[in-house]
């Protein structure tokens, strides 16, 4: 039997995946699969799709590493193999970004040359493979079946002129057009994000019409619809329109992305859908066939040592069957037990868990703990003595006022076994003995399996938070509020209690957002002196020319109008700037313009929100400045051809806009909304213009990262 076998002799392959990050090839995929139920549904649309020709839309949702992936690519060599190739088939990992974004990669993966090749073919006559579909006769013809775009009629032809080509290809890349396309009648594209959506449309009907099948999987769709929050009308109406061109051009359109894709869409939206596809946790027996088929693969010999029929339920039941999870400690697993000599055990199983999962440490989540209390205004104790001297003392203790009362908060690393799971509910049970009107939260600091949260859950106040970077802050502040509210009402506090301890709370943090901003100041002052040192070193006769003066070295353009377009943003999303202009224009109409130019800016500065919300702004001026005047003198040295070293460094000056941005207390620019001025071509006035801040905050938080894809593809 399995559990008997012995180890297969140690050698240099190990037949599991590190990382287990599934990678899509041209090729055929090199990927152990085992075949779950979601991939027997999408093989069976495909193959449904491959007689009939019908285009749709197949969605495919799942958690991070469960699977969605290693589908698209066993999908797209399945099509390969089961049309002898001719299918086209392309796979794009969509960018956090746009749908121009998008529309470049798809046209990358197609190549200006594969275009002019198909556009030739057009041009000679239909195709005469009878596996094709239908061709119309000419290329309007074709053209006019999908899009009402004329300028695309004019500019596909141009891309087979030697003479045309290059400003043709830019322009269906998303640039303005060159003279030759505008002396042709081609005028810049009123919405550039709907144009991209347009001509992805038209070569899929172009290649389904010459190819009969066309294939394109969006892995990680949900990336563009959440890019900047919850989807506007404008993203939604594109995406609609996205489907509705791949469906009526024949094409099988495959999007895969997180469960909650699926609620950031419209109604509208997912009525175009078909059928979805949820990835679904690995079972034990479907564990056991992947470690069979991945080793027959590596040794030719099917088996299940080194591991054992008991080690793989146990590490089923830890990993909840997640297949990133699962190959990772199959991995490291494999690799412990061929160097020990001995079959996997389940204390192997535990050791390699928690080495794997437990990569933040109690101290920094600690610290992340300090800063969510903080910021939310909230005072606590550390390490605080709940109970008798016996006890443990509870990390962080959050006191509801005068009350005799509050929430703890715990902290946990990996919990594996039941034992661990009793010890933590004996805890909360000695702390409620202790004091009655408590509340407890717990943050694992590790892995946490479903079960074993389930049974804690049961004990404790919330459900258990286990720690991850990005969502921690929000999900322990949340929870901490709600214990709170909940210890209020149920003590009954009296409503001038509450009020106050409000108040007190919200002081705390505006003391607290303070410190920060002027914290923050003072780092930028220090940034800026750097700079100008450094500016004034580069100047000295005897200094090496190691860089030319900031703004010598012009950004791209397209890079530099991102800067600028924040500044704007801001000046006119604050109106601080036009309003202390104002405030001191005189002219032949005498002192009265100016006394009524400073009315807002008075009116508004006896709130001391407007005030703090001011210094926001100033700091968030100064800091895109800063990051624009780091990032011309990186262009002025490495403006050649980036090596890696480069890229590096221009990683670390995004990473310090991020980094220093981070901790801007945006939510208090709200206040600023009286402020805003329309722009210099608006008629519109200004509370009915004002966007909120929730709103223009995307021009500000994505700003690194799209300044970074500009500079490499510059």
């Amino acid at each position: 039997m399995d559990a008997n076998e012995g180890p297969p002799a140690a050698g240099p392959v190990n037949p599991f995946s590190p990382t287990a990050i599934a990678r899509v090839t041209e090729g055929e995929t090199q990927a152990t699969t085992v075949t779950t139920a979601a991939i027997r549904d999408a093989l069976a649309h495909l193959d449904n799709y491959l007689r009939s020709g019908d285009g749709g839309t197949v969605a495919v949702l799942g958690d991070y590493g469960t699977g969605k992936t290693h589908l698209a690519s066993e999908l797209l060599a399945h099509a390969r193999a089961a049309t002898g190739g001719t299918a086209r088939t392309i796979y794009l990992d969509a960018p956090a970004d746009t749908f121009l974004s998008l529309s470049r990669q798809f046209l990358g993966r197609l190549s200006r040359q594969s275009v002019q090749e198909l556009l030739h073919a057009y041009r000679v006559g239909p195709p005469t493979d009878d596996t094709a579909r239908p061709a119309a006769g000419s290329l309007p013809e074709t053209l006019a079946e999908i899009t009402t775009d004329p300028a695309l009629g004019t500019v596909l032809p141009m891309l087979l002129d030697p003479a045309t080509e290059a400003t043709a290809w830019d322009w269906l890349m998303g640039y303005p057009p060159g003279p030759a396309l505008v002396n042709a009648g081609v005028t810049v594209r009123a919405d550039v994000e709907s144009g991209a959506v347009e001509t992805m449309g038209v070569l899929a009907l172009l290649y389904g019409r010459r190819h009969g099948r066309f294939i394109l999987v969006l892995d990680e769709l949900d990336k563009i619809l959440s890019a900047a929050g919850r989807p506007d009308d404008d993203t939604m109406a594109r995406f609609s329109r996205l489907i509705q061109v791949f469906s009526s051009a024949g094409v099988f359109l495959v999007i895969a992305g997180l469960p909650d894709m699926m609620h950031l869409l419209g109604h509208d939206v997912r009525q175009r859908i078909g059928p979805i596809v949820r990835m679904s946790a690995l079972s034990a027996h479907d564990v056991r066939d992947f470690i069979r088929r991945s080793q027959l693969r590596a040794f030719g010999q099917a088996r299940l040592a080194p591991f054992t029929v008991e080690t793989t339920d146990y590490l089923t039941n830890l990993t909840d069957g997640v297949p990133r999870r699962l190959i990772r400690l199959c991995y490291h697993l494999f690799q412990r037990a061929t160097q020990a000599g001995t079959p996997v055990t389940h204390l192997m199983v535990r050791e390699t868990v928690r080495s794997q999962f437990d990569l933040a440490s109690r101290q920094d989540v600690a610290a992340d703990v300090r800063r969510v209390l903080t910021q939310d205004g909230l005072s606590y104790q550390r390490d605080h003595l709940v109970g008798s001297l016996r006890d443990l003392p509870v990390d962080f203790w959050v006191p509801l006022e005068e009350q005799g009362a509050g929430c703890c908060v715990l902290l946990s690393e990996s919990v594996l076994k039941s034992e661990e799971v009793h010890e933590l509910n004996r805890r909360v049970v000695a702390i409620r003995s202790a004091v009655p009107d408590s509340e407890v939260i717990l943050v694992v600091v590790g892995y946490l399996p479903a079960d074993l949260a389930a049974d804690l859950a049961e004990t404790f106040s919330v459900e258990p938070i286990v720690y991850d970077p990005q969502s921690f802050p929000e999900d322990l502040s949340g929870s901490v509020k709600a214990s709170l509210r909940r210890l209020e009402q149920a003590l009954g506090a009296d409503a001038l209690t509450s009020v106050r301890q409000r108040v007190e709370r919200i002081q705390r943090q505006q003391t607290n957002a303070q410190r920060s901003i002027e914290r923050l100041s003072h780092q930028l002052d220090e940034m800026r002196d750097d700079l100008r040192h450094d500016l004034r070193h580069s100047l000295q006769p005897d200094a090496q020319p190691m860089s030319r003066p900031v703004g010598a070295a012009p950004l791209p353009g397209p890079v530099a109008r991102i800067f600028v377009e924040a500044i704007r943003s801001l000046d006119q999303l604050t109106g601080f700037e036009r309003h202390l202009h104002d405030a001191f224009t005189t002219s032949h109409t005498g002192m009265g313009r100016a006394v009524e130019g400073a009315a807002p800016l008075r009116s508004g500065l006896r709130s001391r929100d407007v005030q703090r919300a001011l210094g926001t702004s100033m700091v968030l001026r100064r800091l895109i400045e800063a990051f624009w005047d780091g990032l011309e003198r990186w262009h002025e040295s490495h403006r050649q051809t980036p090596r890696p070293g480069d890229l590096a460094r221009l990683d670390r000056l995004c990473e310090t806009y991020d980094g220093i941005a981070e901790y801007l207390p945006l939510f208090q620019l709200d206040a600023l909304d009286g402020l805003a001025v329309p722009g210099e071509d608006s008629p519109v006035e200004p509370p009915d213009w004002s966007r909120t801040w929730s709103e223009a905050r995307s021009v500000f938080d994505g700003l690194s990262g799209r300044v970074r894809r500009l500079m490499v593809d510059a």
